[in-house]
């Protein structure tokens, strides 16, 4: 076979009005009269297709990369994911990044535009071009690299081919740095118009992750490795190795210093007064664009359908809307364990929830409406959110837990009911009068409630299936058809947590360990944690799973470090790669209500209502190679 790629696309210019528009305050004439030429012979219609190149720019704003790993899971019917990320092989779109570089070549050669225009231009092109590579070689390892458009080696005929090879991992992953690199020398520091646009500080904010990305595969290759009898690993195209980390983890840590350095960007509200204060700051940190923290992302502000999504409506709580299928976003009881909590000194402690007198926290119920031990030593709780109350504010901001207050109402939470007479049950209606009161299995005490109902029901929606729900993001008054809040790709807390573990992973070599300290704990600082911790990669992996939950970023942090739970190393280990689920029930036994909560594995997608494990293959760290056949191109090793 050979090793070349199938290459033939024609120039198409289209205008697609959207998302990228609010990035371009200022541009001149009625844009939709514009035919090709004029579009390309003219500073306003170049812009218009530069915002075209942006909506290139794979950022997966509001996706649920999350729910594919042990830290959510979709509400209803979703299997366990794999340890791939999100694919991308976009030549038809890298040609139009090519011919625009050619464009405003031409551009400037004619004098229809200026030299800084033509540099600022040709940086966003690098940036843009850069961030779609860097999406292609996390996903699938090496690719053809394309630089130009290829227009003299294709004549119109029917026969005409042109293939071109994948470029190994690391070459590519090379490439990725030096488009970056051409980005930060082109693009401006800052922006009086356009501000959602990249700039000197967005190309070096994704210089950090990428590389940090880089140097983590090649670190960690070899936790998750594929035999070299496959032909992609043997020509290197699906390889790194441990020895090309270190450069990678310096140009992590170079990258961030710089951003860092600048003193342009912070923490947004770093030092508050109080838990609730800091929890506030965070929940407002989503709702608004807060330049301090803002390195790059998008705007949602127009609030329509065509540059809009419905992420609030499909993930807010089923007692504040009617939508179909939302409550979405069912988070695990790993992630709400991971969160730790505050001790009186507001230093930080175990945040795992206690449930028992007995301490046996590691303890699941596969199926608690058949397999309910109502012998054991419960805790008995006054109120259902009393185990969440002294949790870090990230998580109060972030999670909707039992009897959490969200847009006015009590979030009813609950999925059990135990009788005066000890007879209990899960999942379904049940009811019981006490006092004048009457009790139910789901916590509304016969009125709404949002979780645990119509289990079996993969169309129902709208019910919490672990105990816990999303709420960052989530408007905190009203649901929301169109999301209007922005999404922020990259963040100042990011680059931190960047430098911290590049410092940390390439043993302080290069990189300042004692900056990296003061770092982690500012993070901290702004969660109102008041202790230090040292920079671990533990601390450090650990901040970073809490700072940036939901956000789309866990995937990617396995994927690279190749964590993701594999069945030949866990297969052994006792509940390795099952999520799990909190049950609160209401216990009428006493006379008055007490609650208790009962550890159970994720119930709907254990098979049969029994554990499964959340796994991966090695091969699946490589998507699947787009074509290969036709495109006479090395496939990867899951495809041979």
């Amino acid at each position: 076979m050979k090793n070349k790629l199938f290459y033939i696309t024609i120039l198409c210019v289209t205008l697609v009005f959207g998302s990228c528009e609010p990035m371009f305050d200022n541009l001149e004439g009625d844009l939709t009269k514009m035919s090709a030429d004029d579009m390309l012979s003219s500073e306003a219609g170049l812009q218009r297709l530069l915002a075209q190149l942006y909506n290139m720019v794979p950022m997966n704003a509001f996706a649920t990369g999350d729910k594919n790993t042990m830290d959510a899971t979709d509400t209803h019917g979703t299997a366990y994911g794999t340890g791939g990320v999100a694919s991308l092989w976009d030549y038809t779109g890298m040609r139009d990044i090519n011919a625009f570089i050619e464009a405003i070549e031409n551009a400037f050669e004619n004098g229809t535009i200026t030299e800084q225009t033509y540099y600022e231009l040709l940086g966003e092109t690098h940036f843009v071009r850069g961030y779609v590579y860097f999406a292609m070689v996390r996903a699938t390892g090496g690719v053809p690299i394309v630089t130009e458009t290829l227009d003299d080696a294709y004549d119109g005929g029917e026969n005409v081919e042109l293939y071109i090879p994948r470029s190994t991992e690391k070459e590519t992953w090379d490439f990725v740095m030096d488009e970056l690199d051409l980005a930060i020398q082109y693009l401006p520091e800052e922006r009086t118009s356009g501000v959602y646009r990249a700039t000197k500080w967005s190309a070096l904010g994704l210089k950090s992750r990428a590389a940090l990305h880089a140097a983590s595969v090649s670190k960690y290759w070899d936790e998750a490795p594929i035999q070299n009898t496959y032909k992609a690993v043997n020509l290197k195209l699906a390889y790194m190795e441990a020895s090309y980390a270190d450069d990678y983890y310096n140009q992590s840590i170079e990258a961030s210093e710089a951003l860092i350095q600048s003193g342009l960007f912070g923490l947004y509200e770093p030092e508050p007064g109080s838990v609730n204060e800091a929890k506030e700051n965070y929940q407002d940190l989503f709702l608004e664009r807060q330049d301090v923290e803002w390195i790059f992302g998008k705007s949602y502000q127009n609030g329509v359908s065509t540059n809009s999504n419905g992420f609030d409506e499909h993930n807010s709580p089923a007692q504040t809307t009617t939508a179909w299928q939302a409550g979405r976003y069912s988070v695990t009881l790993d992630m709400v364990d991971a969160y730790d909590d505050y001790d009186a000194s507001f230093n930080h402690v175990s945040g795992k929830v206690q449930t028992r007198n007995d301490g046996l926290e590691d303890s699941y119920v596969s199926l608690p409406n058949m397999n309910f031990n109502s012998s054991v030593d419960y805790i008995a709780y006054d109120s259902p959110d009393e185990p969440f109350l002294n949790k870090d504010a990230r998580f109060q901001a972030s999670v909707l837990y039992p009897n959490a207050g969200f847009r006015n109402l009590t979030i009813r939470i609950q999925g059990g009911i135990i009788k005066t007479t000890g007879d209990f049950t899960f999942y379904a209606d049940a009811s019981e009068t006490v006092n004048g009161v009457t009790y139910d299995t789901w916590g509304g005490m016969g009125g709404a409630y949002s979780g645990f109902a119509l289990m079996d029901d993969q169309n129902a929606g709208n019910y919490y299936s672990t105990g816990f729900g999303i709420r960052k993001f989530l408007d905190p008054v009203q649901v929301q058809e169109y999301s209007q809040n922005p999404w922020y790709d990259i963040r100042y807390a990011e680059v931190l947590l960047n430098y911290c573990e590049a410092t940390v992973e390439n043993g302080g070599g290069y990189g300042d360990i004692a900056l990296a300290k003061t770092y982690l704990n500012q993070i901290r600082r702004r969660a109102y944690f008041l202790d230090e911790i040292e920079p671990t990669i533990e601390n450090v992996l650990h901040e970073r799973r809490v700072e940036f939950a939901f956000e789309n970023q866990l995937s990617y942090t396995l994927h690279r470090r190749r964590a993701f739970f594999n069945k030949s190393r866990d297969v052994d280990q006792t509940n390795a790669g099952i999520r799990h689920a909190l049950v609160p029930v209401v216990d009428l036994q006493s006379g008055s209500p007490k609650y208790i909560f009962v550890r159970t594995n994720y119930y709907f997608d254990d098979t049969d209502k029994l554990a499964s494990q959340y796994s991966v293959e090695y091969k699946e760290y490589y998507i699947s190679v787009d074509n290969y056949i036709n495109n006479e191109i090395t496939p990867n090793p899951s495809q041979e």
